[in-house]
C-alpha cells in the first residue's frame, strides 16, 4: 500500500478555510442586517417625529399631549417623545437653519420642536457580546434620536376694492369690453350672476394649470407668468357653471384676442404657494366673486385701457354726461387678493376718471360745460392681526389696517390720451366753462381728500362667514369734494367784457351742486370707489395650519 504524505494531502482544505472564514462572514452579515434595521427604524421614527411636530404646532396650547397622542397612534410609546419645545420660527433665508428656531421667551410661540428617542433591538449584537464574554443589555439595543420642527401659520383670504359695485351698462360693459378687446353687452342679469358667483381660488388655480397643460405644478407656478384672456375665461367657466351665460358672452367677444392677464399680480397664496395643485386642496376658505376677479384682471392686463362712456343722468339741470376712465396696475410687488399670513398687504389699482357734464343755466350763461378730473391713488389693506384657534373656528376674528387711496379732484381740462400713462400725472389746465364766441370763461380748481393714516377694521367670525364688505372712510366726502372745488375755483373772463358773465357761470355751477354730486357719487359707486373710501372684505381664515420647517 502506498503511503500518503500528510504534508501533501489537500483533502478537506475548503472545509477548513470555510470554517475559519465563517465567523467574520457571519459577523459581517449580522452587521449589515443590524445597520439596515437601524436605518429603516430611523426613517420610520423621523416620519413619526415629523407628524408629531405637525400635531403639536396645530394645537400649540396643548402641544405636548398632541405630540404624544400622535406618536402613540403611529405605534410608539408616549414616553418616547423626549421633548416638546415651543418657540418662534423665522423663515429668514439669511439665518442659518439652526438659528431659525428660537425658544419662546416673551413672544407668542408659532412653532414646536419635537425630539423622539427609540431603542431599536439588535439581532446580532447579543451574539457579539457573548463572544466578548460581556453579556450586557446595552448591546441588545441601539438608541435612535430624531428631531422635527413645524410652524403654525394663521392665514386669511382678504381683498380690497376697487370693485364694480352697481350696474351701469355703459360703464360696466365698457370696462369689460376693454378687458376682452371687443364690445360686450351684458344685461343686469348677467352682471348680477358675475357679482354673486363666488369661485374657489384653489379651484381656479387647478383650472389654469389644466389650461396650461400642467398637472403637477405648484399654486405659485399656476399663478405666475401671463395667460391670454380667452384661456382665463375658459378656466373661470370650468369652475362656475352658474355664470356660464355671462362668461360665454365674454369669451365670444374675446375671440382669439383680448388682453394678457399677469397672474402674478392677481392672487398670492402665501404658505400654500409651493403646494402641488395635484394634491388635495388645502382646508381653507379662499374665494372671490367672478366680477372682482374680472375687474382685477382688467387692472393687471397690461397697458391701461381707456374706457369711454356716456349716459343720460336723468337729473334736472344736466343735459348730458360723458367721460373716460382708466385703471392702472396695483403697486409693484403686490396683488389684489391674498391668501396669506399676518403682515401681508394687498393694493387697489390707481384710477383716473374724466367727467364732462353739460349744465343748463340762464342767460347769459345758458350752456355751461363742467369738466371734472378725479385721480385716486393706491389703497392698501394689511392683515395686521388674526385671532383664532385651530379647533374653535367660531372664535375667529381678523383685523385689516386700511388706508384708502388719496383722491385728487380738479375742475379743469385734461387730454384723455394722457390718462393711460401712469408713470406721469396728466397736466390739468383751466377748463372752458362757457364759450360765447366773443367771450369765454375759464376756471380751474383742485382739492385733495383722504387720510393717509391706516384705520383698523375688524371682521368678526360672522362677518367672515357672511362675506361682509366693510367701507373705510366718510360717506359724505362727495358733497364736501364738490363744495370744496367750487370754493377754490379761480375764474378768468376772456374777450369782450360781458357784465355779470362770471357771476352767472359761478351761479350755475353752485346751483347744480346737488345733481353734480349725484352723478359723481353714482359713477364712483358704479366703479366701487367712494371718495376717500376703500372697500375691504375677508372671505375666510384658518388658524393652526402646520407645516414642517426643519
Amino acid at each position: 500500500m502506498k503511503k500518503i504524505s500528510l504534508r501533501r494531502d489537500r483533502a478537506g482544505a475548503t472545509a477548513v478555510i470555510f470554517a475559519g472564514a465563517a465567523i467574520p462572514l457571519l459577523a459581517m452579515a449580522g452587521l449589515v442586517i443590524d445597520v439596515g434595521n437601524i436605518f429603516s427604524a430611523k426613517r420610520r421614527l423621523q416620519g413619526t417625529t415629523d407628524l408629531a411636530a405637525i400635531a403639536a404646532a396645530t394645537d400649540l396650547p396643548h402641544a405636548t399631549p398632541a405630540a404624544g397622542a400622535n406618536a402613540a397612534g403611529n405605534g410608539y410609546l408616549t414616553t418616547e417623545v423626549d421633548r416638546v419645545e415651543l418657540g418662534v420660527y423665522s423663515p429668514d433665508p439669511n439665518l442659518a437653519p439652526s438659528a431659525r428656531f428660537q425658544l419662546a421667551s416673551g413672544h407668542p410661540p408659532n412653532a414646536a420642536r419635537v425630539t423622539m428617542t427609540h431603542e431599536q433591538p439588535l439581532f446580532f449584537g447579543p451574539v457579539f457580546a457573548l463572544a466578548d464574554g460581556e453579556r450586557t443589555a446595552a448591546k441588545d439595543v441601539q438608541a435612535i434620536t430624531t428631531e422635527a420642527i413645524a410652524t403654525s401659520q394663521n392665514v386669511a383670504d382678504f381683498a380690497i376694492g376697487t370693485r364694480v359695485a352697481s350696474f351701469n351698462g355703459g360703464i360696466v360693459n365698457g370696462l369689460l369690453g376693454a378687458l376682452v378687446g371687443n364690445s360686450v353687452h351684458l344685461s343686469a342679469v348677467d352682471y348680477n350672476a358675475l357679482a354673486t358667483t363666488n369661485v374657489d381660488l384653489f379651484g381656479v388655480a387647478h383650472a389654469i394649470s389644466a389650461q396650461a397643460g400642467q398637472v403637477s405644478g405648484t399654486y405659485k407656478r399656476a399663478f405666475s407668468g401671463t395667460i391670454m384672456m380667452p384661456q382665463f375665461l375658459a378656466a373661470l367657466s370650468s369652475v362656475s357653471p352658474a355664470a356660464s351665460s355671462a362668461l360665454a358672452e365674454l369669451r365670444a367677444a374675446s375671440g382669439s384676442g383680448g388682453s394678457v392677464v399677469d397672474l402674478s399680480k392677481l392672487v398670492q397664496f402665501g404658505p400654500y404657494s409651493n403646494l402641488s395643485v395635484s394634491d388635495p386642496e388645502p382646508h381653507v376658505t379662499a374665494t372671490a366673486s367672478l366680477l372682482s376677479l374680472l375687474q382685477a384682471a382688467a387692472e393687471v392686463g397690461g397697458p391701461a385701457p381707456l374706457v369711454n362712456f356716456s349716459f343720460d343722468a336723468g337729473l334736472p339741470g344736466i343735459t348730458a354726461v360723458s367721460g373716460s376712465l382708466t385703471l392702472g396696475e396695483p403697486a409693484v410687488g403686490s396683488t389684489v387678493i391674498a391668501v396669506d399670513e399676518v403682515g401681508s398687504t394687498v393694493h387697489t389699482a390707481q384710477l383716473r376718471l374724466y367727467l364732462r357734464l353739460s349744465l343748463i343755466g340762464v342767460a347769459p350763461a345758458s350752456a355751461v360745460q363742467l369738466p371734472m378730473y378725479v385721480e385716486v391713488g393706491y389703497g392698501t389693506a394689511t392683515l395686521s392681526a388674526l385671532s383664532c384657534q385651530a379647533l374653535s373656528p367660531n372664535s375667529t376674528s381678523a383685523t385689516l389696517a386700511v388706508t384708502p387711496g388719496l383722491m385728487s379732484a380738479w375742475i379743469g381740462s385734461v387730454n384723455p390720451a394722457l390718462m393711460t400713462n401712469f408713470s406721469d400725472a396728466p397736466v390739468v389746465g383751466p377748463a372752458t366753462l362757457i364759450d360765447l364766441g366773443v367771450a369765454n370763461v375759464t376756471g380751474r380748481a383742485n382739492v385733495q381728500v383722504g387720510n393717509q393714516s391706516p384705520t383698523a377694521v375688524v371682521f368678526s367670525s360672522d362677518d367672515i362667514q357672511n362675506k361682509v364688505i366693510k367701507t373705510t372712510g366718510t360717506r359724505d366726502f362727495a358733497t364736501a369734494l364738490y363744495a370744496s372745488l367750487l370754493r377754490n375755483t379761480s375764474y378768468s373772463v376772456n374777450g369782450v367784457a360781458l357784465p355779470g358773465l362770471q357771476n352767472a357761470v359761478a351761479g350755475v355751477l353752485a346751483g347744480a351742486a346737488a345733481p353734480v354730486d349725484q352723478v359723481l357719487d353714482g359713477v364712483l359707486k358704479t366703479l366701487g370707489v367712494g371718495v376717500g373710501e376703500a372697500d375691504t372684505w375677508v372671505n375666510g381664515a384658518r388658524c393652526g395650519v402646520a407645516l414642517l420647517a426643519g
